[in-house]
């Protein structure tokens, strides 16, 4: 949208109508002089760049050094710099009005008479299924940009800024590891990141700060207000003058219900584009950090045996929405996209029976035990973070995390306002955030397992057999908690986040 009525149309907004139907009936908090109709469709190459997003030189430098600080320890670090790609193969300019779909009503009453074919006389719909029609015409030919500044009025659109530049991201890691003895090595490193630029649809329609209810105490009187319905000043009935000026616009305007409704609500007079639905813009508002420690302990296969353990603590906040529409600037809060702690841990061992083994070296007790390998993985994961809406709290957001919580109280309840008749009430301000630190959701906690071993025979034949067993422990992930205070099920687990019990899967493989 643009700030310049009619800009880039055939045919100008007549915005000039509306804003003489709303000094009729003005609000007092808007006055007939402030209301003015402005902002319009501008399509690629008239009054605007051709291109879509404008070219952009990017610098992508990268640097790594490795330091052998002793015969077994070795420092390493590295810095790249790093830009997105704009999602070339996601992303395709707006084509509204270059498309268009033609339908054909086959019949009104089930059947009983046909308006294309005639199935009865053996002519299918089929055979013709785009009749001429009483204009000459067989198909809705695209519009195209024939409605100029008024082929969205009426409705939303979200659309690119122009001026957007690529998602930009620097990375940096820096890591020492050492080797103890012959077999273990032990690594600890420090990585981070911070994105700019990212990609953050911001509203371009808000209901202005100064009418919104604020505090904990619930304002029908903001909400009554706001939601009153007035005469709608777009209605279809002030602009019949169009019919004959501009008979295309006034048959689309007809086509939406916007413009056929005689009221109007005093929230969307007060906008700063009343004629509109909800504007975003996707531009590069958003910004995303994270700072994370990674430990790692590893024993190499030897003896029959290996181990590996890696630790991650990660800290993730990101500004990547608004609190309220109309606030000036993201708001951060901590990440969902990521979690706190994560622990992951793999092994495979070689039971000790069997030939060369400290057990069962040999008779039957080798034959039946021998050559059976165990491997062994586990995880650990922090769970999501709790995502609320807007309530009222009246305690110390520390005090909603439990130590000891169960399925059924997830979190402490006790002061949030639970009563519908003094919950916040529309136009109300964000008062309560949309994430809690430590309110989280149910964590992994996740084992799993295979035995296997092989048989050979006849020199030339080997018989594989393998056990495997996914979530050994037969553990239910449950699901996020219910957030919505005026439930009577509120804080409790529900729901199953991960259905699948203990699953054990036997092959049989032979090879020659």
């Amino acid at each position: 949208m643009r700030s310049a009525p009619g800009s880039g149309s055939t045919a100008c907004w007549p915005g000039s109508i509306a804003q003489a139907a709303y000094a009729a009936r003005p609000l007092a908090e808007r006055p007939a002089s402030d209301f003015v109709v402005r902002g319009g469709t501008v399509y690629a190459g008239k009054s605007t760049s051709r291109h879509w997003w404008e070219s952009e030189l990017m610098w992508l430098p990268r640097i790594g050094a490795a330091w052998q600080v002793a015969p077994k320890t070795v420092l390493r670090g590295g810095y790249g710099l790093f830009f997105d790609t704009l999602n070339a193969m996601l992303n395709s300019p707006n084509q509204t009005g270059y498309s268009r779909t033609t339908s054909t009503v086959v019949t009104t009453d089930f059947g009983d008479n046909w308006l294309v074919g005639n199935p009865r006389a053996g002519v299918s719909p089929m055979t013709d299924p785009f009749p001429v029609r009483s204009d000459g015409t067989r198909f809705d030919t695209p519009l195209r940009d024939a409605l100029g500044s008024m082929t969205l009025a009426g409705g939303s659109f979200t659309w690119y800024d122009p001026k957007l530049r690529h998602a930009r991201q620097q990375r940096w890691r820096l890591g020492i590891q050492r080797q103890l003895g012959q077999k273990i090595v032990i690594e600890a490193a420090y990585a981070g990141s911070a994105s700019d630029r990212n990609y953050l649809g911001r509203p371009l329609n808000p209901l202005p700060e100064q009418y919104w209810a604020s505090g904990l105490v619930r304002n029908d009187a903001v909400a009554s207000n706001l939601s009153q319905n007035l005469t709608n000043p777009f209605t279809l009935a002030n602009f019949a003058a169009l019919q004959t000026t501009a008979p295309l616009i006034y048959w689309d305007m007809s086509t939406k219900s916007f413009f056929r409704s005689a009221t109007i609500t005093r929230a969307q007079l007060l906008r700063p584009y009343p004629h509109m639905g909800t504007l975003t813009q996707n531009g590069n508002d958003g910004e995303v950090r994270t700072d994370e420690l990674q430990l790692s302990f590893e024993r190499r296969f030897a003896d029959g045996f290996n181990l590996y353990v890696a630790y991650t603590r990660l800290r993730n906040p990101e500004a990547d929405y608004f609190h309220n529409e109309f606030d000036p600037m993201p708001t951060w809060r901590d990440s969902n996209d990521s979690r706190p702690h994560r622990l992951v841990a793999n092994s495979v061992i070689e039971l000790p029976f069997g030939k060369d083994k400290p057990l069962a070296r040999s008779g039957f007790l080798a034959a039946l035990l021998g050559g059976f390998q165990l491997s062994l993985t586990y995880e650990f994961q922090s769970g999501a973070l709790l995502d609320f809406g807007n309530l009222f709290y009246y305690g110390d957001l520390k005090d909603i995390p439990l130590k000891n919580k169960t399925f059924s109280k997830w979190f402490n309840t006790d002061k949030f306002e639970r009563s519908a008749s003094r919950a916040p009430a529309s136009f109300h301000r964000r008062v309560f955030p949309t994430r809690v630190a430590d309110v989280r959701a149910d964590w992994t906690n996740h084992w799993n397992a295979s035995l296997q071993r092989e048989f050979r025979f006849l020199e030339r034949f080997g018989l594989q057999f393998r056990l495997d067993v996914l979530n050994l422990t037969n553990r239910t992930q449950m699901a996020a908690p219910v957030v919505n205070p005026l439930a009577t099920n509120f804080a409790e687990c529900t729901q199953q986040a991960w259905t699948t019990k203990r699953f054990l899967q036997f092959q049989l493989r032979l090879q020659f």
